[in-house]
């Protein structure tokens, strides 16, 4: 009786490399996705802080699964907006739809807007 070769064909071997590297590429455009996401959300919040106006947004949608978003709406110089953004799980315990919250929004933009419940509960 023959002993089993010890040595793998070459195309497994290929094939191992090529998936090792495959999922290298795959790890690395999902890092720099991620990257891109988080300075594109710092740069916004710092256009926001940087000359901030405050308004009083009325609560238009609860969403307390997948994600526990708001939807809040708040006027600004007579014109109406619209913030759509995920909040923690006690602001949604203690707000309800019609409630009100405060908004911080850009000077230069009013779309850009950002709850102020939000800042406090950011440790960034």
């Amino acid at each position: 009786m023959q002993a089993p070769n010890s040595t793998t064909p070459p195309t497994k071997t290929r094939q191992i490399i090529s998936l090792v590297l495959g999922l290298a590429v795959g790890i690395a455009f999902f890092a720099g996705g991620v990257y891109f996401v988080k300075k594109d959300r710092a740069e916004k919040r710092e256009l926001i802080l940087k000359n901030p106006g405050y308004a009083t947004g009325i609560i238009t949608r609860r969403r307390t699964y997948k994600g526990r978003r708001i939807s809040v709406r708040y006027t600004v110089g007579g014109v109406e907006y619209s913030l759509r953004t995920r909040v923690p799980r006690n602001f949604l315990r203690t707000h309800e739809k019609g409630d009100t919250t405060a908004v911080i929004y850009s000077t230069v933009d009013p779309s850009n807007a950002i709850l102020k419940a939000k800042l406090r509960s950011s440790a960034n």
